[in-house]
């Protein structure tokens, strides 16, 4: 007879008699207390060597969040957790393993009374109980041989199925937009294709060929690169750009062909591919290597952004050179230096703020017309010692720009952006990637967010590439890492006005950075681009998983109806010349 006093039961009652509710179904669902606790939720401390897995590679239809949590070691996982109101608590538990690993679950002192992770992935009910409200400690233990955590369940509800939790996944603030099959890349540009002022893709694969589909995902046009010499090319990333060279609204694709009478720069037209005009591309002939073809958009004289920019290194040979929107070259400079020792992109940018682009190349500064500004070539003269990134502002605020440098081992550089003084430097692993701005809450800006990788030794099993997020001040001093240990893949940076309210919100691989800095999984995919790809207040999050290209948004952004005006500055900075370095 307790029910009858629980304080929905006249409302029960009401809903009986008029036949909404059927006798012996279940409420306890709606308004049951339900906490989940994901893989992503214990990775603070991730313990040395654990990994994170996603569906694909545990080769299973579906994980949550698509991301799992592969444990290496016995070092166990300690997350508290917090319960709103006192009750009895059902533990549901997702994991994966094989017989003879194993996964023990404790909370408080009460552990499970059976092994998880010992079977092909399974659902299950682990344990019961009776919790108070407050603070408890979750313990992940017993961990042997390898098993894999999906995700845990506290819930009051008893029948708490696959289904609830599905309904569960991602940030509540975020929402799936669009959706994309595209051919297996790790290099999509986007652009007008078309005209009519939607967002469409030039997507570039391994091999160099490319394809365009406008924003529906109707394919427009391809372009099958040739044999020859493609395994060459397959481990670099393809070059190409989408620009509207003639600002007639639609604009063109630039990129790579080659034929039988040699390699080109081409001007397609984006609606078909049929070649406008072309020019052959500056490098050596063939055999020669691929270490970094790469193009951008650059305004070498005041005005629109109307010059092509191609990075060729062969190794032994590095050239910058620049092109009028007709193909015909404008200026060519050269190093004779080793494969990437000036990094692996060019960065046209106002340094000077007088109208026109200097060209950032490695430690290597260019004026519009070609001229070198300065270099850094005594410091950094071994080509392992490169630049893989370039971000750029005013660390100082003293009125002019800086640029800043995650430089591989050697770690991370800011300098002078035109005067080339070095500003200060500190130690940050491999320095991959970085981002700047204002993210972090009390601590003086702009911050700097640097992709610190490390290495694992692939002829035992580990994976190859790991990162952590190290957190410098606008002085070069450490503020923090995070997570605790590097995780499992090659992660970029993004960032942009996520909510349309004017404030920059950084991501990297999975994870939305929050103030604090550390990360909170927005997505199931790792994150590529960010930018105003609906044409609304807010900048969406494009994510690129091989052959699935996704866009998120903001669940509650106003509506998409043209109101960030594209400018070229905008569609020059923050689309055509995107780069993860």
């Amino acid at each position: 007879m307790k029910n009858l006093q629980h304080p929905l039961f006249p409302l029960y009652l009401f809903l009986l008699l008029l036949g909404i509710i059927i006798p012996g179904q279940s409420t306890a669902q709606s308004d049951a207390v339900t906490i989940v606790i994901d893989a992503s939720d214990l990775l603070d401390e991730i313990p040395s060597g654990h990994r994170i897995i996603d569906a694909s590679q545990l080769e299973v239809p579906w994980l949550f969040n698509n991301t799992g949590l592969l444990m290496t070691t016995r070092s166990n996982y300690l997350k508290r957790v917090e319960i709103p109101v006192t009750g009895t608590y059902y533990l549901y538990a997702r994991s994966h393993g094989r017989p003879g690993s194993t996964i023990r679950v404790a909370i408080g002192e009460q552990v499970i009374p059976d092994d998880l992770g010992n079977d092909s992935l399974r659902y299950v009910q682990a344990g019961t109980f009776e919790l108070a409200a407050g603070t408890v400690n979750l313990r992940v233990m017993r961990i042997e041989n390898n098993p894999i955590l999906d995700v845990l369940v506290l819930s009051q509800d008893p029948e708490f199925t696959l289904d609830d939790l599905k309904a569960r996944e991602l940030d509540e603030e975020v929402t799936l937009l669009r959706e994309y099959r595209i051919p297996p890349s790790s290099c999509v540009k986007f652009g007008d294709l078309t005209g009519d002022g939607q967002t469409d893709l030039l997507v570039l694969s391994r091999d160099y060929s490319a394809q365009a589909f406008d924003f529906s995902g109707q394919a427009l046009w391809s372009y099958t690169a040739p044999e020859k010499g493609e395994e060459k090319r397959r481990s670099f990333e393809a070059p190409g750009l989408v620009w509207d060279l003639d600002q007639d609204g639609d604009s063109e694709v630039i990129h790579w062909r080659q034929d039988d009478e040699g390699e080109w720069l081409t001007v397609a037209d984006g609606r078909t591919g049929a070649i406008i005009r072309r020019c052959p591309w500056p490098t050596e002939a063939y055999p020669h290597e691929y270490n970094n073809f790469r193009l951008a958009i650059g305004r070498l004289t005041p005005g629109y952004p109307r010059h092509i920019l191609a990075f060729t290194d062969m190794g032994g040979k590095i050239s910058v050179t620049a092109y009028d929107p007709e193909l015909r070259e404008v200026w060519q400079h050269v190093e004779n230096k080793k494969k990437d020792h000036l990094g692996h992109y060019l960065y046209p940018i106002d340094l000077d703020q007088d109208g026109t682009d200097e060209v950032v190349v490695g430690t290597l500064v260019l004026d519009g017309d070609g001229t070198e500004i300065w270099n850094a070539f005594d410091l950094f003269f071994d080509h392992h010692d490169h630049a893989d990134s370039y971000r750029f502002a005013d660390l100082d605020q003293d009125g002019k720009l800086d640029m800043v440098s995650a430089h591989s081992e050697i770690g991370v550089f800011a300098y002078g952006a035109m005067s080339g003084k070095l500003k200060w430097q500190n130690v940050s692993e491999h320095a991959q990637q970085l981002e700047i701005g204002n993210f972090l809450q009390d601590v003086p800006g702009p911050q700097i967010a640097v992709g610190a990788r490390t290495y694992g030794n692939r002829r035992f099993g580990i994976p190859y590439l790991w990162s952590q997020v190290h957190w410098f001040d606008p002085k070069g001093k450490l503020i923090r890492k995070w997570p605790a240990n590097p995780l499992n893949g090659n992660p970029v940076f993004i960032k942009g006005d996520w909510r349309g309210d004017g404030k920059e919100a950084l991501f990297w691989f999975k994870f939305r950075l929050l103030e604090n800095g550390t990360g909170k999984l927005y997505f199931g995919e790792p994150v590529y681009h960010m930018f105003d790809f609906m044409g609304g207040p807010a900048e969406e999050v494009i994510t690129l998983q091989r052959d699935l290209l996704r866009v998120y948004g903001y669940k509650n952004a106003p509506a998409p109806n043209g109101q960030r005006p594209k400018t070229p500055d905008y569609l020059q900075a923050r689309v055509a010349n995107h780069t993860h370095y």
